[in-house]
């Protein structure tokens, strides 16, 4: 009998042990199957979410990449003239923050220009830092390692090659804030509670990473005592994308606990370089689900065990509930995952079922957007409130139902055309929607081309900036070239009437076509002057002047008055601001522009009508310096409104091209006029804004308000015989037989005695032998040396030497070199005999 119950109980307790062994092999194959397709299902969420990463910051620097090529195409860029600064400002306002610096290197790796301008860099040798030694050696484009900027934030510089004629001329850089790249692709990046991301460039370094203290170190220094992170990190400095599970020890409350952490990396490619994006998750989040019920299971299955033959009975029963709440539970585990990679993509992205019903909208489709659930309950309410043109809200009804129900069949998603979408707060995104059908819920994505929309036409815009600007720099150069020969020319047909004029009796039959000849000298003159003007960057002596006064100047003078006379039924209203309105100007540019804006008014109105002329000071924000292309900043507006017919829409993008006018050449203008305008705003840093109706045409001037100084007062014409000098001696040096005549003439009738050379070789020689008081100097004499050089030379033997510099161009840099040398006046030819005695007279009195 005992032998029997203990065989009973023998076999019990076999019964028992191969219930336990056959309930544990029942529940750990499935417990490890869930478990690694809770973990492929984490990681493959976790590399769609680094991919998406990688790819933003790809497209980021082939954004700026694409604006970069452009601008390094552009000769102004090349020469890095000041068109070429004024590209580097136009792109540095663009952005718009998300660049903080535009820089311009030659070759051999020296600053040439930089955008906000910083003297004290001028000329600096960069070639040592790692990405311009790399540039000047590969001549391409390079994006550099991150390092902090002198202001304190960290930085990453994009270089791109500059050629010339084939020839690398060096490149021209940008620096972007690295924040801005971190916070729009990475550091939303979160997954639960303790999932994110961080980024190690090709050498290893962490260029971002939530954990205290790890940024700018190497791997090896964060993490060398941790084998199984240095073995990914080798693999993500190879450039390799996958899969990685390693420990980590994270010390809370003054204990160590090792972590073990499921990762994905992938390689983002830059011109140069290569970084890796890492997203790591600790691996009992994902589990903690799964370890919860395990424990359940385990606890339910022993108490079951206890029962004894009933747990044999009901076995079939339990099992089939727990594969059931099993399958429950990764379900619910799933949703919850994908649930959170939605809500945490930088992508905005929309979940409705088939019957259009909004499930979900992820964070940052409502950051972007506004709209919330409750605010979009349906697709078709969607479409209203983001349409609300009735028209256009059909239409894309129309094709998302179309679209759907082909995805319906086809098992296939769909895109839409990019549209212009309203967001809650008012404001428009241009938007490409797509959708993905998976059984019976539709994934919506949103991909917001704003901004990149805004990078074309900012391209669009430096495109037509630089066309426009060509045009006024080819007339520029035609002026440039002929102008020192045609002011040669011109003053004869100035100088000789006067000289005649002033000989003659009063009462002379030849007194009214010589002065007709002379004042048509007079104005040939200024056609050039005009042409001179519209070259860039040709220089003029800028002083402080008040707009107010060559307002009035022109108003009062010979050419307003005749203007009134022409047009007796236009009226000129002017309504001038009493306070000081101070620019640092040209006087004479500036009142030429003036002249032209109030006569092209007069022109365009036919019959009665009239002009108001108006002055003003005015703040400029960014927004307004962006669109006006200046500087933000205090300035002063000039205003010339008209009454007339308008300016038709198809002429207004070309009204400041030279020679392009619908007036009658040579009979109502030279078609010069607004060219002239354009090119002296643009020399004297301001802009220009047209506004053109059927009502209409108002010209906004604004020109940088200055402090440097008070105005000038109005000069008064003087009297000729107030000039006479005292026989001082006076060498005049010209290449030109004519220009020596002219200038001989009328300084003989000044009372001088004048003496003459054809070179500066001459000159310089004669003044070795034989001193003189004062020398008209010429500053273009080939060809020999010209008179810069020459008075360098004549000081050399006579230092001190009082000297008047006359040029056929407008004050240019050598011009200002031989005044600095110590020469005095400067007058342009050709001038009239009051222009020559008081320069002569001033610079003797000297």
């Amino acid at each position: 009998m005992p032998d029997k119950t203990v065989s009973n109980n023998l076999k019990s307790v076999t019964l028992y042990l191969l219930l336990l062994l056959a309930g544990a092999a029942t529940f750990y194959p499935p417990y490890r199957i869930v478990r690694d397709n809770t973990i492929q299902a984490l990681n493959a969420q976790q590399l769609i979410l680094a991919r998406q990463a990688a790819k933003g910051i790809e497209e980021h620097f082939n954004h700026y990449r694409s604006i970069l090529a452009y601008l390094a195409k552009q000769d102004s860029i090349i020469r890095i003239d000041g068109q070429g600064r004024q590209l580097m400002e136009d792109m540095y306002g663009f952005t718009q923050g998300s660049v903080s610096a535009v820089t311009r290197i030659d070759a051999s790796g020296h600053i040439l220009a930089t955008v906000p301008d910083n003297p004290k860099v001028l000329g600096m040798d960069v070639s040592s830092q790692e990405h311009n030694r790399r540039i000047i050696q590969t001549h391409q484009a390079q994006v550099s390692e991150v390092f902090t900027a002198a202001q304190g934030y960290r930085t990453v510089a994009f270089a791109y090659p500059v050629f010339d004629s084939g020839v690398y001329a060096g490149c021209i850089s940008i620096l972007i804030p690295f924040e801005t790249i971190t916070k729009r692709y990475l550091a939303d990046i979160i997954i639960g509670a303790e999932g994110y991301a961080w980024l190690i460039s090709a050498a290893g370094v962490e260029l971002y990473c939530p954990v205290p203290g790890h940024i700018g170190k190497t791997v090896d220094e964060t993490s060398g005592q941790f084998p199984s992170v240095l073995v990914m990190a080798r693999k993500m400095m190879a450039g390799d994308e996958g899969t990685a599970v390693y420990d980590y020890d994270r010390i809370k409350n003054n204990q160590v606990e090792t972590i073990r952490k499921q990762a994905v990396y992938s390689p983002i490619q830059l011109p140069g370089t290569r970084w890796s994006v890492v997203v790591a998750t600790p691996e009992r989040q994902a589990l903690q689900a799964i370890n919860a019920f395990g424990i359940w299971w385990v606890t339910l299955f022993c108490t079951f065990m206890a029962i004894g033959a009933f747990l044999l009975r009901s076995r079939i029963i339990i099992r089939e509930s727990r594969q059931r709440l099993k399958a429950e539970q990764r379900l619910l585990e799933q949703e919850r995952i994908f649930s959170r990679f939605i809500d945490s993509s930088h992508i905005p992205i929309i979940i409705a079922g088939t019957d259009g019903q909004t499930r979900l909208i992820n964070g940052q489709c409502q950051n972007t957007y506004g709209y919330t659930l409750e605010d979009m309950p349906t697709i078709e309410t969607w479409f209203v409130r983001t349409f609300p043109n009735k028209k256009t809200q059909e239409e894309v009804l129309l094709d998302w139902q179309n679209k759907l129900h082909t995805a319906i069949d086809t098992g296939e998603g769909a895109t839409f055309k990019e549209r212009s979408i309203v967001c809650k707060d008012g404001s428009f995104k241009d938007v490409i929607l797509a959708f993905t059908l998976v059984d019976d819920t539709i994934i919506i994505t949103l991909n917001d081309q704003t901004g990149y929309n805004r990078l074309q036409r900012v391209e669009q815009d430096l495109h037509n900036h630089q066309a426009r600007t060509s045009k006024m720099e080819a007339i520029g150069l035609m002026a440039g070239g002929v102008a020192h020969d045609l002011n040669n020319i011109l003053s004869g047909i100035v100088g000789y009437p006067e000289l005649v004029l002033r000989q003659l009796p009063q009462d002379s039959n030849l007194r009214k076509p010589l002065q007709l000849m002379h004042e048509a000298g007079l104005r040939a003159a200024a056609v050039v002057a005009d042409l001179l003007t519209i070259a860039r960057g040709v220089a003029s002596t800028k002083k402080p002047t008040d707009l107010n006064t060559l307002v009035t100047e022109y108003l009062e003078s010979p050419e307003g008055m005749m203007l009134q006379a022409l047009y007796p039924k236009v009226r000129i209203i002017s309504r001038l601001t009493p306070a000081p309105c101070t620019v640092s100007c040209s006087p004479v540019h500036i009142r030429k522009s003036i002249m032209n804006l109030i006569t092209n008014a007069a022109e365009a109105i036919a019959g009665p009508g009239s002009i108001h002329v108006s002055t003003s000071i005015c703040d400029i924000d960014e927004s307004s310096g962006s669109t006006l292309k200046i500087k933000p900043g205090k300035y002063v507006l000039l205003l010339v409104a008209d009454s007339g017919s308008g300016i038709a829409q198809a002429d207004l993008e070309h009204i400041f091209e030279p020679f392009y006018t619908k007036k009658v050449m040579g009979r109502s203008g030279t078609g010069l006029g607004l060219a002239v305008v354009w090119s002296t705003v643009q020399d004297h840093g301001g802009g220009i804004n047209v506004e053109s109706s059927e009502k209409g045409t108002s010209f906004a001037l604004y020109l940088p308000f200055s402090t440097d100084g008070e105005p000038e007062t109005r000069k008064e014409r003087t009297d000729l015989a107030t000039l006479q000098g005292k026989g001082e001696s006076i060498l005049v040096v010209d290449d030109e037989p004519q220009q020596r005549d002219i200038a001989s003439r009328m300084l003989e009738q000044f009372g001088y005695s004048v003496e003459t050379t054809n070179s500066g070789e001459e000159a310089v020689q004669f003044l070795r032998e034989k001193p003189m008081d004062l020398i008209l100097l010429d500053m273009l004499m080939p060809p020999g040396i010209n008179g810069r050089e020459t008075y360098k030379q004549i000081i050399a033997i006579q230092p001190g030497q009082k000297a008047v510099i006359v040029s056929g161009y407008a004050r240019s840099v050598d011009v200002e070199e031989t005044t600095a040398l110590g020469a005095g006046e400067f007058i342009k030819k050709p001038y009239t005999m009051e222009e020559l005695g008081r320069a002569v007279r001033d610079e003797l009195a000297r």
